[in-house]
């Protein structure tokens, strides 16, 4: 204390090299911060993409703006969730929604559901969204699926159609060593 008070170099040069190491490791801490957060986002944008989808032949009522498939890919075993934004001009006061799943054009699942219950609101008019989530068995094998989904409403009219190209991946490795 002596020292630092009558000016000795050496002391003085201690807390100089204190505050360099300090900088230093600040720089480090934000360094490694900002390279997590850059990792966190890219992994976020590659588990929620727009989904590669294409109309159905013909004219349709609705009009589809885009869809989302969470996780893209999707693995066996797991839940995956489709989510559809679009618009339509009139009042749908329900309907059916029909789901078929083909593998290599060839269908393996079909599924109608109440459209109401894959609406994020009914009736509706204007902006919707379809909201389809699905537990895919584990037993499902990995590879290109397509997802024909068709609108129809309570008089049988269709509304849209749509094809949804999926890729489906093994169970992960971890789910065969699990106990």
């Amino acid at each position: 204390l002596v020292a630092a008070e009558k000016g000795d170099a050496r002391a003085a040069g201690t807390n100089e090299g204190c505050g360099r190491v300090d900088l230093i490791a600040t720089k480090m801490a934000m360094s490694r911060a900002l390279t997590l957060v850059v990792a966190l986002i890219i992994a976020l944008a590659t588990q929620a993409q727009a989904a590669k989808w294409r109309y159905c032949d013909g004219d349709w009522e609705a009009r589809i703006e885009d869809a989302t498939v969470v996780p893209d890919p999707a693995r066996a075993g797991k839940e995956i969730n489709v989510i559809i934004n679009g618009e339509i001009g009139r009042l749908v006061e329900g309907g059916d929604l029909d789901l078929t799943v083909l593998f290599h054009s060839i269908p393996v699942y079909k599924e109608t559901d109440n459209l109401c219950d894959r609406l994020d609101s009914c009736p509706a008019k204007g902006e919707f969204v379809v909201d389809a989530k699905q537990k895919l068995p584990s037993f499902t094998l990995p590879g290109l699926y397509q997802l024909k989904i068709q609108a129809k409403d309570t008089d049988g009219k269709s509304l849209v159609c749509m094809m949804l190209d999926l890729e489906i991946k093994g169970p992960s490795f971890s789910e065969y060593f699990a106990s």
